[in-house]
């Protein structure tokens, strides 16, 4: 019983070590300004609009994605989906902590006074760190295999219900947030705010960072369950 406690904190640690790790991630790509990913896209233009609610409370605020399931799903959604709630409130609070920390510490290139290609150069690198930070997340994130976050929640359930292929609807989803977001933009800045050149980067980037991050896979599982449990599963 002790021992199966253990596994679960360390779990949960990891779990939430990865929450962390792609909040910083979000606000490396917020700093750099080139656009956000898809997910995130809406509640980042949002925050930028409504200022008076951060961009951490905008994602929690989605966590209407739950009820959405609940629509698609009726009679057969499952009560443990609203714990997804606890996992985004986890996640708009780290987020608005890594936005803090980035103010505080990442230089603003918008700020600085250096040629145009410099900058631009700056952008990408705070970029690249997001895709490098939300990737590692992502490994940390899954590999508990706890609850989703309700925006990926959302897409198993229409995966589910239509019976498409995950990555096709998720390709779809990120399609739709990523133009509800410009539209958005567009509506109020008369610009590119939120949704640019960065979020096509990230979109193709992420994924194929995170088959970088493969060999650490084992490291992680042996951490969480042991090298008997590791080896058991291989």
């Amino acid at each position: 019983m002790k021992e199966k406690s253990i596994e679960m904190a360390k779990c949960v640690l990891v779990y939430c070590l990865g929450l962390f790790i792609m909040a910083l991630g979000v606000s490396f790509s917020g700093t750099a300004d080139l656009g956000m990913s898809p997910v995130n896209s809406i509640p980042y233009v949002l925050s930028e609009i409504f200022t008076s609610l951060s961009m951490g409370t905008w994602i929690i605020i989605f966590s209407l994605y739950i009820l959405i399931q609940f629509v698609i799903l009726g009679r057969d959604f499952q009560p443990w989906r609203i714990l997804q709630l606890i996992c985004t409130t986890l996640f708009g609070y780290f987020t608005d902590f890594t936005n803090f920390l980035a103010d505080l510490f990442l230089p603003d290139p918008a700020q600085m006074t250096l040629a145009p290609a410099v900058v631009y150069g700056v952008r990408l690198l705070y970029l690249f760190i997001s895709m490098v930070l939300i990737a590692l997340g992502i490994l940390f994130y899954l590999a508990p295999n706890l609850i989703s976050l309700p925006g990926e929640g959302i897409m198993q359930v229409i995966a589910h219900k239509l019976n498409k292929p995950l990555p096709v609807i998720k390709m779809c989803f990120d399609c739709t947030v990523s133009l509800i977001a410009l539209a958005i933009s567009l509506a109020y800045f008369r610009q590119f705010h939120g949704i640019r050149e960065g979020t096509v980067i990230a979109a193709f980037g992420v994924g194929k960072i995170l088959g970088l991050y493969e060999p650490l896979k084992p490291a992680v599982h042996r951490f969480m369950h042991g090298l008997e449990r590791e080896e058991t599963a291989l």
